[in-house]
């Protein structure tokens, strides 16, 4: 880190840098604040929380599938009056895409819990699958084989604990959220402070 003043690079207003660095700078400090709220409510109320940002999440993603299939069979009718080829599957895919969107408006904490085991799931496989792959390819030496055998060890055990205690495994999960979260939120403080200083 310099002492030194900044420098205007060439050509630029220095008040349209100094300007810009202020709003990057108030941005990344908004952004900071919530980032670090969230990270406490997740980790502090892990049920609550979770069960409040998955259902945002899920009624967000329904809302967005219901918009994407009325779309979808907006653009199917059209397709059949001027006779394209395929319009059954782009009426098939909006109608799946109505539906889906609409049971998830319908059941928000359902989806969200089951949403949330699907990726568990996803990263036991995906540890285990990289480690087994990894074997093949040792960039490292012997230190690949033992990486390559931690992946596999942990994607087990990961896989474990979602068919033993998945909603258990879930707070987990969202309290790993909620240490992102505090993390991610005082990086941007930090980097908030360094671009206010530079301004």
């Amino acid at each position: 880190m310099s002492s030194e003043i900044p420098v205007p690079s060439p050509g630029v207003d220095p008040t349209f840098q100094n300007t810009t660095r202020r709003r990057a700078a108030t941005f990344l400090t908004v952004r900071g604040i919530l980032a670090v709220l969230l990270g406490l409510i997740l980790f502090i109320a892990p049920v609550a929380g979770g069960l409040a940002l998955g259902a945002f999440m899920v009624i967000s993603i329904g809302v967005w599938l219901v918009i994407d299939g009325v779309i979808g069979v907006s653009i199917a009718f059209r397709g059949r009056r001027n006779g394209a080829r395929g319009w059954g599957w782009s009426l098939l895919s909006g109608i799946a895409a109505i539906i889906v969107g609409v049971l998830a408006l319908i059941f928000p904490f359902s989806t969200g819990v089951y949403l949330g085991i699907m990726v568990l799931w996803f990263m036991a496989l995906g540890l285990f699958l990289r480690g087994l792959l990894a074997l093949g390819h040792r960039p490292y030496g012997g230190w690949s084989i033992a990486l390559s055998i931690i992946n596999m060890l942990f994607g087990l055990w990961l896989a474990l604990t979602v068919f033993v205690a998945p909603l258990e495994s879930l707070t987990t999960l969202v309290w790993v959220g909620g240490i992102y979260g505090i993390a991610f939120g005082v990086s941007s403080l930090v980097a908030a402070y360094r671009v206010r200083k530079a301004a």
